[in-house]
């Protein structure tokens, strides 16, 4: 019975995806079920649409840029925190933490203000630290979560048999927390590639990525292509969760 009912839970919130991925290739250009035909128009349309190309290729380079600096400072903030007493350890870690217990559209208002009085224009600067906020406490949490398995002897040991700081972290720390960093590398590229609520805020003029461009184009009429820029979407995720774990069981 416990397996039926944890079938029917992820059928229920899987079902929707699938009946996206099988609209991209209804005849009708119809989000319905079941299709009328099947077709490839659809993404062969979506290959000729160049605004849609285009935001496809700025949200990957956000997304990207984003998991780099996000996993480095996650990175470097885990490190820092293991070296502090556990009681202000504790409290550090809350502090990192409270931007995912706040609303998005409190916190896109609030960093188009902060923007605008510091002097961050909008556009990429703005959307990409926007998107490293957002991601941050997400890809330091996984990170911490390897930190927990790790030795610290470890690190005590190559430093008196003579390796610098730097060496042992790159030979040592880095390999033995690969799999907590490459996850919330993973994590912060997703949550920036599909970042909504962030990047309307703090977006400027002549810059959308595939949120918005899909909002933009879902307001007053569904188009058939969004259905395949879904599909898209979905397979190069999946893919890449795919690989990860594949590169983390070969690892161990």
């Amino acid at each position: 019975m416990l397996s039926l009912l944890t079938l029917l839970v992820y059928a229920y919130l899987f079902a929707p995806i699938l009946v996206v991925i099988i609209a991209s290739f209804n005849t009708t250009g119809l989000t319905s079920f079941p299709p009328a035909g099947f077709t490839v128009d659809w993404y062969r349309e979506l290959l000729r649409d160049r605004d849609l190309l285009d935001a496809l290729r700025r949200s990957f380079m956000i997304a990207v840029t984003t998991a780099l600096l996000t996993a480095a400072l996650a990175t470097a903030t885990a490190l820092g925190l293991q070296r502090v007493a556990p009681r202000w350890r504790r409290f550090l870690q809350a502090y990192f933490y409270l931007p995912i217990v706040v609303p998005g559209i409190v916190t896109g208002i609030a960093l188009v203000f902060w923007f605008k009085r510091v002097g961050v224009p909008l556009g990429y600067p703005s959307i990409l630290l926007a998107h490293i906020v957002h991601a941050f406490p997400y890809a330091l949490a996984l990170v911490l979560a390897a930190f927990s398995s790790f030795d610290p002897r470890l690190e005590e040991a190559s430093l008196d048999l003579g390796a610098t700081p730097w060496r042992t972290f790159r030979r040592v720390t880095l390999p033995l927390i690969a799999p907590g960093v490459l996850g919330g590398m993973l994590l912060a590229f997703t949550l920036s590639f599909d970042e909504f609520v962030l990047t309307f805020f703090v977006t400027g003029g002549g810059i959308t990525t595939l949120p918005l461009e899909i909002y933009n184009r879902i307001r007053f009429l569904i188009s058939p292509v969004v259905n395949a820029v879904a599909a898209f979407v979905l397979l190069v995720s999946m893919t890449i969760v795919l690989v990860t774990q594949l590169l983390v069981i070969r690892r161990r």
